[in-house]
């Protein structure tokens, strides 16, 4: 809509998808299929049928990657007016802060993510090894977990519930990233005397990604830590938290959220462990089992804030 003095409103399609990708940080082929699936934007046209977007549109997609990116469905969020969208990310707890655009420009990480992504559509495990290598070169480790690993890997799963990535692309993004993120954790110096810290995922627990990277900013953080992978039963954690002599273990939890076995192994591990043990339970689905955190004194992880404030009290 164009207002009485001849300026443009916010309603006036005029940025092309180009910008949009750039400034909400949504990939051209993800915001394709929420429009195409979900009808998330209905995009203005040019006379040569090229996608215009209008500022309301672009807040929009800011507020659905910020969702998104704090575990909504894109599926439950993407039909709400705006106002709701503002609401619901307001009330959001778990939300963590979003880098500005401009930060995300500065360290190239909005291009890499899409480079990223092509190389998962076009299944080149070389050239994504290749990126991830480079971005390690170019960005701090908290800045490649947060602007490049972390939004790539909720790009995936989102194409892939949209139907526009297929299982062996997933399941080769996720392989190459696994073995990136622990030969990064290999490769870091452990200093002497350092605390342990004990991480895995429990007993039907499969995906680990989130676990690696918890292992990753906690040696950072200067604790020593022993990464024992995905699916383990209690009593194995416990045995190895006794042998360290750990400080803490953390547990990730990602799928499913609602398993009751979890439960069991959350009270089982609370009693194995040493009384001075803490316990650290993290991942999207942590907080789905927030009762029975609070009932054993377990610690729940929402963020990387409140993962440093965890392990510096300890």
């Amino acid at each position: 809509m164009t207002s009485s003095n001849g300026r443009q409103g916010p309603d006036t399609p005029r940025h092309s998808i180009a910008v949009v990708s750039r400034r909400t940080g949504v990939n051209q082929l993800l915001l394709r299929a929420w429009e195409r699936r979900y009808g998330v934007i209905v995009p203005g046209r040019t006379a040569t049928g090229r996608r215009l977007y209008s500022d309301a549109d672009i807040e929009k997609l800011l507020l659905l990657r910020q969702l998104t990116d704090a575990d909504h469905r894109i599926g439950d969020v993407a039909h709400l007016p705006i106002s709701e969208l503002r609401a619901l990310a307001a009330d959001e707890p778990g939300l963590p802060p979003r880098p500005t655009t401009d930060a995300a420009a500065a360290n190239g990480a909005g291009e890499r993510l899409d480079q990223a992504l092509d190389a998962v559509r076009a299944l080149d495990h070389a050239a994504l090894e290749r990126l991830l290598e480079r971005g390690a070169v170019a960005m701090s480790k908290p800045a490649l977990r947060r602007d490049l690993i972390v939004p790539l890997m909720v790009r995936i799963g989102e194409l892939w519930r949209c139907g526009d990535l297929r299982v062996a692309q997933e399941h080769m993004a996720s392989a190459i990233v696994r073995s990136f993120l622990t030969t990064m954790n290999a490769r870091h110096p452990i200093p002497v005397g350092a605390p342990t810290l004990i991480v895995a995922t429990p007993v039907g627990q499969w995906h680990e990604l989130g676990a690696l990277m918890a292992a990753s900013h906690a040696l950072e953080a200067g604790w020593d830590v022993l990464y024992l992978g995905a699916s383990l039963p209690a009593e194995e954690i416990a045995g190895a938290a006794a042998s360290r002599r750990a400080r803490a273990v953390l547990l990730n939890l990602v799928y499913p959220a609602a398993d009751p076995n979890i439960d069991v192994e959350l009270r089982q591990l609370r009693r194995l462990l040493e009384p001075g043990t803490a316990l650290l339970v993290s991942g999207q689905a942590a907080a789905s089992h927030g009762q029975l955190l609070a009932e054993l004194g377990a610690q729940l992880i929402r963020d990387p804030a409140s993962f440093d404030q965890a392990i510096n009290s300890l």
